[in-house]
C-alpha cells in the first residue's frame, strides 16, 4: 500500500517526482487521466494538465484528480508543483489549486507551501523564491527566464503575495522562516500556523535539505484522523519523504545511456535552456525539423503529412532527429503563434511521436517542455508511466504502459528548465553520462 501519493499539474514535473521516489529506492507509478491506481508501489500519482489551464477546466481536472486519489489511505498527499512556482490568478493557479484542496479535505486545516528543491537549485528564503541559472541564483522576479516566463511571468518573488494575490481573500498567508530551524522553534513555529484559525496556507523557508528533511518530518509526524497530511511542494520534499521511510540512504545514480537506436525528440519549450539545448543537439548533427508558425496556429494536414515524412526520413537514416516549435523566447514563431493552445500543440509534437514509434522507428523518445507534456503523453495513448533509470535529477528514464503507442520505448520528459546543455546527447548515448 502507498504511503505517499501525489496529484501534479504536468507530466515533467510529476516525472520530477518519481525520480526523487525511485532515486532512494522506492517504487514509485505515476497514471495519466482517470487510469485506475496500482496497488503495488510506494508512491502513486496521478497527473494531468492543469499548469496549462484555467478557469472551469482547471477545475475539473483538479477535482478529478483529487477525487481520484483521496480514498486512499495515503500518509502525505503531495500537490505538485513547479519549483520554480510558476502560475498565475488566471492560467495554472495554486492558489485556486490550494483551495480545491480544501475543499476535498475540509477538515485539514492551512496547508504548508514548500516548493524549494535544494538539489535542483531552488531555494526559499524569507518567504523569496530563488532558482539557479547558468550557475547564478536569480531572486524569482528578476530570473532571467521565469521573469519571462511565455504564460505565467513571475513578477513577484514573494510566495505570500503569490499566493495571496491568487486566492484572491485578501489573505496573506504566514510563513516560517529560516531562524526556526536554527532556533529550536521549528516544532513549535509548524504546530502553531497548523493550528491558525481560518488561513488556508503558510510558505516555508527552505534552503537545504536539512530543511526540507525537518518539513518531511512535521508531515509524517502529524495524526491522520481526518486524511493525510498535505503539502504543495515540488520534487524536493518528495525526495525528503523518501529519504524519511527508505532503507537504502545511498541515493541511486544514472548509469550510461544505451539508445536502441534512432532518438526522437519533440519540444514545445520557449525556455532559454532548452533553446541551448536544442542548439547543442543540432550543432552535432541531429536533424533541426521546425514547426512553422502557421501550423501552431491551426491544423493543416498536408503540413503535419510533410513534417511526418520529414522525421520519418531522417529516423530511417539512423539520424536523431529534434522536432521544436521554438528555439527559445527569440526564435520568431514564438511571436507570431502567440497564443498558440498548449493542448493542440502537445497533441501535435505528441501524435508525431506517437507515428514515429508505432511505425517502429524510434524507441527513444525525449519530450521538452511542462505546460505541452501532458498533452503530448495523451496523444501517445500513456496510461501509466515508471522510472526505469535514474537520469539528470528532475528528469528520469520512464516506460509506458504496454497499451500506449509508445509502448516498450524509453522516454525522457524534461522540464523547460532541466538539465545540462547536452542532455539531449547524453539521452541518446553519445556522450559519457
Amino acid at each position: 500500500m502507498a504511503a505517499f501519493g501525489f496529484v501534479a499539474d504536468d507530466l515533467t514535473g510529476a516525472a520530477d517526482v518519481l525520480a526523487q521516489s525511485h532515486r532512494y529506492g522506492l517504487e514509485a507509478a505515476l497514471v495519466i487521466g482517470d487510469a485506475p491506481l496500482p496497488a503495488d508501489a510506494d508512491v502513486v500519482g496521478i497527473a494531468g494538465p492543469s499548469r496549462s489551464l484555467a478557469g472551469e477546466a482547471f477545475d475539473n481536472l483538479v477535482r478529478r484528480d483529487l477525487a481520484g486519489i483521496a480514498p486512499l489511505n495515503l500518509e502525505v498527499l503531495l500537490y505538485k508543483v513547479c519549483s520554480t512556482f510558476d502560475s498565475s490568478t488566471t492560467v495554472g493557479s495554486i492558489g485556486r489549486g490550494i483551495q480545491l484542496l480544501h475543499e476535498q479535505f475540509p477538515l485539514h486545516g492551512p496547508i504548508p507551501v514548500v516548493p524549494a528543491q535544494p538539489g535542483f537549485g531552488r531555494y526559499t528564503a524569507f518567504s523569496n523564491h530563488y532558482a539557479t541559472y547558468a550557475g547564478q541564483t536569480y531572486r524569482l522576479d528578476r530570473h532571467p527566464v521565469m521573469s519571462r516566463h511565455p504564460s505565467t511571468p513571475m513578477a513577484e518573488a514573494d510566495l505570500r503575495q503569490v499566493v495571496a494575490e491568487q486566492l484572491g481573500t485578501g489573505e496573506v498567508p504566514g510563513a516560517i522562516h529560516l531562524p526556526a530551524f536554527e532556533d529550536g522553534t521549528f516544532k513549535d513555529a509548524w504546530a502553531e500556523r497548523r493550528r491558525e484559525p481560518g488561513a488556508q496556507a503558510f510558505v516555508v523557508d527552505a534552503v537545504d535539505e536539512r530543511h526540507m528533511d525537518a518539513v518531511a518530518e512535521a508531515l509524517t509526524r502529524e495524526e491522520h484522523g481526518h486524511g493525510p497530511s498535505i503539502v504543495v511542494g515540488s520534487g524536493g520534499i518528495m525526495a525528503a519523504l523518501a529519504r524519511s521511510i527508505s532503507s537504502d540512504q545511498t541515493p541511486r545514480v544514472s548509469g550510461p545511456q544505451q539508445p536502441s537506436g534512432p532518438v526522437l525528440a519533440i519540444s514545445a519549450s520557449a525556455s532559454s535552456t532548452t533553446a541551448e539545448q536544442i542548439n547543442d543537439a543540432i550543432s552535432q548533427g541531429w536533424e533541426d525539423v521546425p514547426v512553422s508558425a502557421e501550423l501552431l496556429q491551426g491544423h493543416d494536414a498536408a503540413a503535419v503529412t510533410a513534417l511526418d515524412r520529414r522525421v520519418s526520413a531522417a529516423l530511417q537514416k539512423g539520424r536523431n532527429v529534434i522536432v521544436h516549435t521554438t528555439r527559445g523566447p527569440g526564435d520568431p514563431r514564438y511571436g507570431a503563434a502567440k497564443p498558440a493552445d498548449a493542448g493542440y500543440v502537445g497533441a501535435l509534437i505528441g501524435g508525431i511521436a506517437a507515428r514515429m514509434a508505432t511505425a517502429g522507428l524510434t524507441r527513444d523518445i525525449a519530450v521538452c517542455g511542462g505546460d505541452t507534456s501532458s498533452h503530448a503523453l495523451i496523444a501517445m495513448g500513456v496510461r501509466q508511466l515508471r522510472v526505469s533509470d535514474q537520469f539528470v535529477t528532475a528528469g528520469p528514464i520512464l516506460q509506458a504502459d504496454g497499451g500506449s503507442a509508445v509502448a516498450g520505448c524509453r522516454l525522457l520528459l524534461k522540464g523547460g528548465q532541466v538539465g545540462p546543455t547536452n542532455i539531449l546527447r547524453r539521452f541518446a548515448g553519445q556522450l559519457p553520462d
